[in-house]
Parts: C-alpha cells; sequence; structure tokens
C-alpha cells in the first residue's frame, strides 16, 4: 500500500509540475498580450504554436514509442536510449531551421527569429529526456525539471521586464534561460551524459519507427491539421494581428491542454502495464477518472473566461478587442476543449497499448472534415475566424467519437488493437 501511495505522490508532483510550467509561459504571455502590439503578440503566439508542434512530434516520434521499447524487458536499454537520441538531435536541428526560416519569411526581428530556434532546440531536448524518465517511470525528475523551468522562468523574466521593459526579445530570453536550467536538471547536465546516449546506432531507432513511430507521426500530423490549422491560416492568410485575440482568448484556456499533455505523459506508462497484464477494468476505471477529472477543469475554465469577458474585459488584450468579438470566440474554444477532455483517457490507453495505427488512422478521417470546413470559411469571406474555429470544432465531435470506439474494442477481453 505504501508503494502504491508514494506512486500516486510522484503523479501528483507531475500534476504541479506541469503547472508550474504552463503557469510561467502563462504568465509571460498574458504580459505580453496587454502591452505590446496585436502583430507582435500574433508573431510570438505563432511562434509558441510551431514550438508546440515541434513537442508534438518529438512525442510521436520518440516519447510513444518510447513507452513500448522500454516496456520491453527484453530489450537493450543503452542502445536504445542512444539510438533513440541521434534521431532526435537530428530532428532538433532540422526542426529548428525550418521555424526559423519560417518566422524570418514572416517579418519577425532576426533575434527574435534565433532566440525561438534556440528555445526550440533546447525544449526538445528536455523534452526528450523527460519522455525518457517516464518511460521508465521516474516520476519525480520531469516533475522537478518543469518546477526549475517555472521559478527560472518566471525569476528571469521578472527581471528582464524591471530592466529592459515589457518586450518579446526578453519573454524569450527567459524562457530560454529557464529551459536550459531544467534542461540540466533532466539530462543530469553533463556532457558525459549525452556522449553516452548518442553513441547507439540509428538503425535501431529506424526499426522502430517503422513499427510504432510512423503511425504516431501521422497522427500528429493530422491531428495538427485538425486541431491547430485555424493558427496557421489565421496567421498566414489573415495576418499575425487576426490571430492575436484567439491566441490571447487560448492562453486562459491554456492549463486545460497542459493539464491533458500532462496526465497523457504520466498515465500512458501504467495504462501500457495495465495493458500487458490484461486489467481491462483497471484501465476503464482509470480513463473515466481522467474524463471527469478533465471534464470538471473545462467546465470551471470556462466560466471563468466567461466572467473575465463579462466583467473585467480590459484584461484582454489591453482592452481593444470588443465583447462582441471575444464571446463567439470563447465560446468555440471551450467546446472544443471539452470535446478533447472526453477523450484524452482513451486516446492515452490506446497508446499505451501501442495501438498507433487505428489514432493514426482516426485523424486521418477527421482531418479533412476541418480542412475543408476552414476551406468553405475562406470562401465565404465573413465572420472568418468563427467558422474556422466551427471547422474545429467538427473535426474534434468525430475524432472523440471514434476514438471512443476504438478504447471500447481495446478493452474488451475477446479483442485488442490492430
Amino acid at each position: 500500500m505504501s508503494s502504491r501511495l508514494l506512486l500516486m505522490a510522484k503523479r501528483r508532483l507531475g500534476l504541479l509540475g506541469a503547472f508550474a510550467y504552463s503557469g510561467a509561459n502563462f504568465a509571460l504571455a498574458f504580459t505580453l498580450q496587454a502591452s505590446v502590439t496585436a502583430i507582435e503578440f500574433g508573431l510570438y503566439a505563432f511562434a509558441l504554436v510551431c514550438i508546440q508542434f515541434g513537442t508534438s512530434l518529438s512525442n510521436a516520434l520518440f516519447a510513444s514509442p518510447m513507452v513500448v521499447s522500454l516496456a520491453d524487458d527484453d530489450a537493450p536499454k543503452d542502445r536504445l536510449i542512444g539510438s533513440y537520441f541521434r534521431a532526435n538531435i537530428i530532428f532538433c536541428a532540422l526542426g529548428a531551421l525550418l521555424i526559423c526560416g519560417a518566422l524570418s519569411l514572416m517579418g519577425m526581428p532576426p533575434l527574435q527569429v534565433w532566440l525561438v530556434g534556440l528555445q526550440a532546440v533546447f525544449l526538445w531536448m528536455r523534452w526528450f529526456f523527460r519522455a525518457f524518465e517516464l518511460a521508465s517511470h521516474n516520476f519525480t525528475m520531469p516533475a522537478l525539471a518543469d518546477i526549475v523551468y517555472g521559478v527560472a522562468t518566471l525569476t528571469c523574466g521578472t527581471v528582464l521586464f524591471a530592466l529592459n521593459g515589457l518586450d518579446v526579445t526578453s519573454a524569450l530570453i527567459s524562457m530560454s534561460f529557464g529551459t536550459v536550467l531544467s534542461l540540466f536538471v533532466i539530462g543530469k547536465g553533463t556532457v558525459r551524459t549525452v556522449r553516452r546516449r548518442a553513441s547507439g546506432s540509428l538503425q535501431t531507432y529506424v526499426g522502430v519507427f517503422r513499427q510504432h513511430g510512423r503511425w504516431a507521426l501521422l497522427g500528429v500530423i493530422t491531428t495538427e491539421a485538425m486541431a491547430n490549422l485555424h493558427s496557421y491560416v489565421i496567421t498566414i492568410f489573415l495576418g499575425p494581428a487576426a490571430f492575436a485575440p484567439v491566441a490571447t482568448l487560448a492562453l486562459f484556456f491554456r492549463p486545460i491542454p497542459i493539464l491533458m499533455q500532462a496526465i497523457t505523459q504520466y498515465e500512458r506508462p501504467v495504462l501500457a502495464r495495465s495493458f500487458r497484464a490484461r486489467d481491462f477494468g483497471g484501465m476503464k476505471r482509470d480513463v473515466r477518472k481522467i474524463h471527469v477529472i478533465l471534464t470538471a477543469v473545462v467546465l470551471f475554465n470556462t466560466l471563468g473566461v466567461l466572467g473575465v469577458i463579462a466583467f473585467f474585459p480590459s484584461l484582454i488584450g489591453n482592452g481593444q478587442y470588443a465583447t462582441a468579438i471575444l464571446l463567439p470566440l470563447a465560446i468555440l474554444l471551450a467546446a472544443g476543449q471539452l470535446v478533447r477532455s472526453l477523450r484524452t483517457g482513451s486516446s492515452a490507453a490506446l497508446q499505451g497499448a501501442g495501438a498507433y495505427k487505428p489514432l493514426a488512422l482516426v485523424t486521418v478521417i477527421a482531418a479533412p472534415i476541418t480542412i475543408l470546413g476552414t476551406l468553405v470559411a475562406i470562401w465565404i469571406g465573413q465572420h472568418t475566424v468563427a467558422l474556422i474555429l466551427t471547422a474545429v470544432l467538427l473535426g474534434e465531435v468525430v475524432t472523440a467519437v471514434l476514438i471512443t470506439r476504438h478504447f471500447n474494442a481495446c478493452v474488451h477481453p475477446k479483442g485488442a488493437p490492430a
């Protein structure tokens, strides 16, 4: 019983770390959105969307397959982590170059572009070590790294904002500083560790990617097309200023996706063990608890956002956005988060079961709905942002229904995921 309580405490510490991480990012972004121009904040928010997409790709390429790889007691752990890490280095370099190129073309100042690139590399490297620790059921170190990030980022941000004023450059420097410190915590802080983990053959990872990673990658790409297509379309076709109110409102809902991601990462290894033990009843109970918790958080968060719009509208964009604009956008964003909360637990369970192909095929079906709806919204030309968010919501509903069906099939004693 004591070991079970210790495990629960470590997982709860993980949630605390996740909120420390997201809280620091929220504080920086919330301060900026009321202090810089809509174009500046729109570019900053778009850069964070791109970095987050890279994190999702890292989850697909490394974190999710790693859970399956390390669950195999016969697998050579050192060779696996070395091979994974070599692939991760290539991913970080290419991803940062692509983001920097895109932001340069969109007009972001060169210094900020370089800071975004550095932040991307540090964050994805940190995320890799974090995924390895979680896949190994070491919950304490990732949580401590998240807490270190939150404290360091807020401290650095406070000092720089006081010395240099409120600007995007100071925010990016603060995030990079916090990420580097937390990277040393999670990665042991030694060159020897990096060298040892980078010494494996890349071929080992290629085999794992062909078995699991390609389906996880396809799922992430189609999920991004479904869930965040609006960020890219609005920014590219309508401009950063048009994306600014959506990004600002998304800040107020930011605790929800952070909690979803943290729960998925911490519960996925536990659900994987339950699946291998064929404890389907335990899996269903854990998934049900996840859904209840997330639904309650979404409803509470939504009430808070609606209250801010109604009584404290000046907190959003320093009062530059009308309530008539904010209210429908907030409702659509909240509805999307609610639908997502109803399938997060089921999705984590399917990942733990290694069912990456069914998950990928779900989003392959749902993504075209969002894409088609987005094209229609652009063609109509009126209320474009709200209609694009409606298309995203439709895609989320289809995804939730299909994932729930696959999960029900997974936990049936006579079947298992493909």
